[in-house]
Protein backbone atom coordinates (compact mmCIF):
# COMPACT_ATOMS: atom_id res chain seq x y z
CA UNK A 1 0.00 0.00 0.00
CA UNK A 2 1.21 3.50 -0.82
CA UNK A 3 2.91 5.16 2.17
CA UNK A 4 0.51 8.12 2.14
CA UNK A 5 -2.45 5.74 2.43
CA UNK A 6 -0.89 4.01 5.43
CA UNK A 7 0.00 7.30 7.09
CA UNK A 8 -3.45 8.85 6.62
CA UNK A 9 -5.14 5.73 8.02
CA UNK A 10 -2.76 5.67 11.01
CA UNK A 11 -3.34 9.38 11.72
CA UNK A 12 -7.10 8.87 11.63
CA UNK A 13 -6.97 5.89 14.01
CA UNK A 14 -4.72 7.76 16.44
CA UNK A 15 -6.92 10.87 16.31
CA UNK A 16 -10.11 8.93 16.99
CA UNK A 17 -8.44 6.96 19.77
CA UNK A 18 -7.52 10.26 21.43
CA UNK A 19 -11.10 11.47 21.02
CA UNK A 20 -12.32 8.18 22.50
CA UNK A 21 -10.23 8.90 25.63
CA UNK A 22 -11.95 12.29 25.94
CA UNK A 23 -15.29 10.50 25.62
CA UNK A 24 -14.31 8.06 28.40
CA UNK A 25 -13.53 10.96 30.72
CA UNK A 26 -16.59 13.06 29.84
CA UNK A 27 -19.11 10.34 28.97
CA UNK A 28 -20.00 12.33 25.86
CA UNK A 29 -19.43 10.57 22.55
CA UNK A 30 -20.60 13.69 20.71
CA UNK A 31 -17.00 14.95 20.74
CA UNK A 32 -16.40 12.55 17.86
CA UNK A 33 -18.09 15.04 15.53
CA UNK A 34 -15.30 17.55 16.11
CA UNK A 35 -12.93 15.59 13.88
CA UNK A 36 -15.31 14.42 11.16
CA UNK A 37 -14.82 17.42 8.87
CA UNK A 38 -11.20 18.27 9.78
CA UNK A 39 -10.23 14.62 9.30
CA UNK A 40 -10.74 14.99 5.56
CA UNK A 41 -8.62 18.14 5.50
CA UNK A 42 -5.84 16.28 7.31
CA UNK A 43 -5.94 13.51 4.70
CA UNK A 44 -5.88 16.01 1.84
CA UNK A 45 -3.00 17.95 3.37
CA UNK A 46 -0.93 14.81 4.01
CA UNK A 47 -1.38 13.70 0.40
CA UNK A 48 -0.56 17.20 -0.85
CA UNK A 49 2.59 17.30 1.28
CA UNK A 50 3.78 13.85 0.23
CA UNK A 51 2.85 13.93 -3.47
CA UNK A 52 2.92 17.65 -4.17
CA UNK A 53 0.24 19.77 -5.81
CA UNK A 54 1.13 19.97 -9.46
CA UNK A 55 -2.04 21.36 -11.06
CA UNK A 56 -4.54 24.11 -10.38
CA UNK A 57 -7.26 21.44 -10.30
CA UNK A 58 -5.61 19.81 -7.29
CA UNK A 59 -5.31 23.19 -5.57
CA UNK A 60 -9.04 23.75 -6.11
CA UNK A 61 -9.91 20.35 -4.62
CA UNK A 62 -7.64 21.05 -1.63
CA UNK A 63 -9.18 24.47 -1.02
CA UNK A 64 -12.72 23.13 -1.40
CA UNK A 65 -12.17 20.36 1.15
CA UNK A 66 -10.49 22.66 3.68
CA UNK A 67 -13.24 25.31 3.42
CA UNK A 68 -16.03 22.73 3.65
CA UNK A 69 -14.47 20.92 6.61
CA UNK A 70 -13.83 24.18 8.48
CA UNK A 71 -17.45 25.26 8.00
CA UNK A 72 -18.80 21.89 9.10
CA UNK A 73 -16.49 21.69 12.13
CA UNK A 74 -17.54 25.15 13.28
CA UNK A 75 -21.20 24.21 13.01
CA UNK A 76 -20.82 20.89 14.86
CA UNK A 77 -18.71 22.37 17.65
CA UNK A 78 -21.23 25.19 18.15
CA UNK A 79 -24.12 22.71 18.14
CA UNK A 80 -22.40 20.45 20.63
CA UNK A 81 -21.59 23.30 23.02
CA UNK A 82 -25.23 24.38 22.91
CA UNK A 83 -26.53 20.91 23.77
CA UNK A 84 -27.59 20.12 27.31
CA UNK A 85 -27.12 16.36 26.98
CA UNK A 86 -25.15 13.83 24.95
CA UNK A 87 -26.48 13.21 21.43
CA UNK A 88 -29.48 10.92 21.76
CA UNK A 89 -28.08 8.35 19.34
CA UNK A 90 -24.91 7.89 21.36
CA UNK A 91 -26.83 8.03 24.63
CA UNK A 92 -29.01 5.13 23.47
CA UNK A 93 -25.89 3.12 22.57
CA UNK A 94 -24.35 3.89 25.96
CA UNK A 95 -27.49 2.85 27.84
CA UNK A 96 -27.86 -0.41 25.91
CA UNK A 97 -24.14 -1.21 25.80
CA UNK A 98 -23.79 -2.11 29.47
CA UNK A 99 -20.79 -1.69 31.78
CA UNK A 100 -18.29 -2.63 29.05
CA UNK A 101 -19.51 0.04 26.64
CA UNK A 102 -16.66 2.40 27.55
CA UNK A 103 -14.24 -0.11 26.02
CA UNK A 104 -16.43 -1.53 23.25
CA UNK A 105 -17.18 1.98 21.98
CA UNK A 106 -13.54 2.34 20.93
CA UNK A 107 -14.12 -0.26 18.23
CA UNK A 108 -17.86 0.04 17.55
CA UNK A 109 -17.94 3.84 17.26
CA UNK A 110 -14.55 5.56 17.20
CA UNK A 111 -12.23 3.29 15.20
CA UNK A 112 -15.14 2.33 12.96
CA UNK A 113 -15.62 5.99 12.08
CA UNK A 114 -11.87 6.39 11.54
CA UNK A 115 -11.94 3.63 8.91
CA UNK A 116 -15.15 4.96 7.34
CA UNK A 117 -13.68 8.46 7.10
CA UNK A 118 -10.57 7.06 5.40
CA UNK A 119 -12.65 5.04 2.92
CA UNK A 120 -14.98 7.95 2.12
CA UNK A 121 -11.88 10.06 1.42
CA UNK A 122 -11.22 7.95 -1.70
CA UNK A 123 -11.53 11.03 -3.99
CA UNK A 124 -8.69 12.65 -2.05
CA UNK A 125 -6.55 9.51 -2.11
CA UNK A 126 -6.58 9.45 -5.91
CA UNK A 127 -6.73 13.18 -6.73
CA UNK A 128 -3.33 14.02 -5.23
CA UNK A 129 -1.61 10.90 -6.56
CA UNK A 130 -2.68 11.68 -10.13
CA UNK A 131 -0.42 12.83 -12.94
CA UNK A 132 -0.23 16.17 -14.72
CA UNK A 133 -2.82 18.34 -16.40
CA UNK A 134 -2.88 16.15 -19.52
CA UNK A 135 -4.95 13.58 -17.61
CA UNK A 136 -7.68 16.07 -16.68
CA UNK A 137 -11.11 16.25 -18.28
CA UNK A 138 -11.77 19.94 -17.66
CA UNK A 139 -15.49 19.87 -18.42
CA UNK A 140 -16.11 16.93 -16.12
CA UNK A 141 -13.98 18.51 -13.41
CA UNK A 142 -15.97 21.75 -13.42
CA UNK A 143 -19.26 19.82 -13.50
CA UNK A 144 -18.11 17.97 -10.40
CA UNK A 145 -17.09 21.17 -8.65
CA UNK A 146 -20.43 22.79 -9.54
CA UNK A 147 -22.16 19.81 -7.91
CA UNK A 148 -19.86 20.19 -4.90
CA UNK A 149 -20.84 23.85 -4.54
CA UNK A 150 -24.53 22.99 -4.81
CA UNK A 151 -24.21 20.43 -2.04
CA UNK A 152 -22.15 22.84 0.07
CA UNK A 153 -24.85 25.51 -0.16
CA UNK A 154 -27.69 23.04 0.55
CA UNK A 155 -25.91 21.67 3.63
CA UNK A 156 -25.05 25.15 4.89
CA UNK A 157 -28.59 26.48 4.46
CA UNK A 158 -30.05 23.36 6.10
CA UNK A 159 -27.77 23.80 9.13
CA UNK A 160 -28.67 27.48 9.43
CA UNK A 161 -32.38 26.76 9.19
CA UNK A 162 -32.13 23.95 11.75
CA UNK A 163 -30.32 26.19 14.24
CA UNK A 164 -32.71 29.13 13.75
CA UNK A 165 -35.71 26.82 13.88
CA UNK A 166 -34.59 25.37 17.22
CA UNK A 167 -34.11 28.87 18.60
CA UNK A 168 -37.62 29.78 17.49
CA UNK A 169 -39.06 26.68 19.14
CA UNK A 170 -37.50 27.65 22.44
CA UNK A 171 -35.82 25.77 25.23
CA UNK A 172 -37.90 22.62 24.74
CA UNK A 173 -36.65 22.13 21.15
CA UNK A 174 -33.68 19.86 21.88
CA UNK A 175 -35.98 17.23 23.38
CA UNK A 176 -39.45 17.70 21.89
CA UNK A 177 -39.46 20.18 19.01
CA UNK A 178 -39.41 19.47 15.28
CA UNK A 179 -38.05 21.99 12.79
CA UNK A 180 -40.29 22.03 9.71
CA UNK A 181 -39.37 25.26 7.93
CA UNK A 182 -37.40 25.87 4.73
CA UNK A 183 -35.54 22.86 3.38
CA UNK A 184 -36.80 20.84 6.35
CA UNK A 185 -40.30 21.12 4.91
CA UNK A 186 -39.32 19.18 1.78
CA UNK A 187 -36.73 16.77 3.23
CA UNK A 188 -36.33 15.23 6.69
CA UNK A 189 -32.54 15.30 6.24
CA UNK A 190 -31.58 18.17 3.92
CA UNK A 191 -28.16 18.42 5.59
CA UNK A 192 -27.50 14.81 4.56
CA UNK A 193 -28.77 15.59 1.07
CA UNK A 194 -26.25 18.43 0.80
CA UNK A 195 -23.37 16.29 2.04
CA UNK A 196 -24.21 13.44 -0.32
CA UNK A 197 -24.40 15.84 -3.28
CA UNK A 198 -21.11 17.56 -2.47
CA UNK A 199 -19.26 14.27 -2.05
CA UNK A 200 -20.53 12.98 -5.39
CA UNK A 201 -19.37 16.27 -6.89
CA UNK A 202 -15.95 15.84 -5.30
CA UNK A 203 -15.80 12.25 -6.52
CA UNK A 204 -16.57 13.31 -10.08
CA UNK A 205 -13.94 16.08 -9.93
CA UNK A 206 -11.36 13.64 -8.56
CA UNK A 207 -12.24 11.13 -11.28
CA UNK A 208 -11.75 13.86 -13.89
CA UNK A 209 -8.29 14.58 -12.45
CA UNK A 210 -7.16 10.98 -11.97
CA UNK A 211 -9.18 8.84 -14.37
CA UNK A 212 -9.65 6.36 -11.49
CA UNK A 213 -13.10 4.99 -10.70
CA UNK A 214 -11.89 4.52 -7.12
CA UNK A 215 -12.75 8.21 -6.71
CA UNK A 216 -16.44 7.28 -6.85
CA UNK A 217 -16.27 4.62 -4.13
CA UNK A 218 -16.02 7.30 -1.43
CA UNK A 219 -19.34 9.01 -2.22
CA UNK A 220 -20.97 5.60 -2.73
CA UNK A 221 -19.89 4.50 0.77
CA UNK A 222 -21.02 7.82 2.28
CA UNK A 223 -24.45 7.50 0.63
CA UNK A 224 -24.86 3.91 1.85
CA UNK A 225 -23.80 4.78 5.42
CA UNK A 226 -26.06 7.82 5.63
CA UNK A 227 -29.08 6.05 4.15
CA UNK A 228 -28.53 2.73 5.89
CA UNK A 229 -27.11 3.72 9.29
CA UNK A 230 -27.13 7.44 10.14
CA UNK A 231 -30.69 8.17 9.06
CA UNK A 232 -32.30 5.13 10.73
CA UNK A 233 -30.47 5.82 14.02
CA UNK A 234 -31.50 9.48 13.92
CA UNK A 235 -35.11 8.66 13.16
CA UNK A 236 -35.36 6.00 15.88
CA UNK A 237 -34.22 8.64 18.37
CA UNK A 238 -36.60 11.24 16.94
CA UNK A 239 -39.56 8.85 17.14
CA UNK A 240 -38.78 8.15 20.79
CA UNK A 241 -38.25 11.77 21.82
CA UNK A 242 -40.56 13.85 19.61
CA UNK A 243 -44.28 12.99 19.70
CA UNK A 244 -45.06 14.61 16.35
CA UNK A 245 -42.23 13.01 14.39
CA UNK A 246 -44.28 10.08 13.09
CA UNK A 247 -46.71 12.49 11.42
CA UNK A 248 -43.76 14.47 10.04
CA UNK A 249 -42.38 11.23 8.52
CA UNK A 250 -45.73 10.56 6.88
CA UNK A 251 -45.70 13.92 5.11
CA UNK A 252 -42.04 14.71 4.33
CA UNK A 253 -39.70 12.42 2.34
CA UNK A 254 -36.47 11.23 3.93
CA UNK A 255 -34.11 12.73 1.36
CA UNK A 256 -35.48 13.99 -1.95
CA UNK A 257 -39.02 13.64 -3.16
CA UNK A 258 -42.41 15.23 -3.31
CA UNK A 259 -43.95 16.09 0.08
CA UNK A 260 -47.11 14.09 0.70
CA UNK A 261 -50.39 15.57 1.84
CA UNK A 262 -51.34 14.94 5.44
CA UNK A 263 -53.82 12.10 5.83
CA UNK A 264 -56.90 12.20 7.97
CA UNK A 265 -55.67 9.22 9.92
CA UNK A 266 -51.98 8.41 10.06
CA UNK A 267 -50.43 5.08 10.83
CA UNK A 268 -47.55 5.27 13.27
CA UNK A 269 -44.42 3.53 11.99
CA UNK A 270 -42.98 0.78 14.17
CA UNK A 271 -40.09 1.90 16.34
Amino acid sequence: MDASLTITLAIGCLAFTGIWLINVMTEDAGVIDYYWGPGFSVIALVHAAMHGVSTSYQWIILAAVVIWSARLAGHLVHRHHGAVREDGRYRAMRESGGPSWWWASLFKVFLLQAVLLWLIAAPLHVAFRAGGAETVSAGLFWAGMALFMLGFVVEWIADIQLASGKRALGAAAPETGIVRNGLWSVSRHPNYVGEIILWWGLGIAAFAVSGSLIALTGPAILTAVMAGVSMPLTEQHMLRSRPGYAAYMERVPALIGRPRRARGRQKLPAE
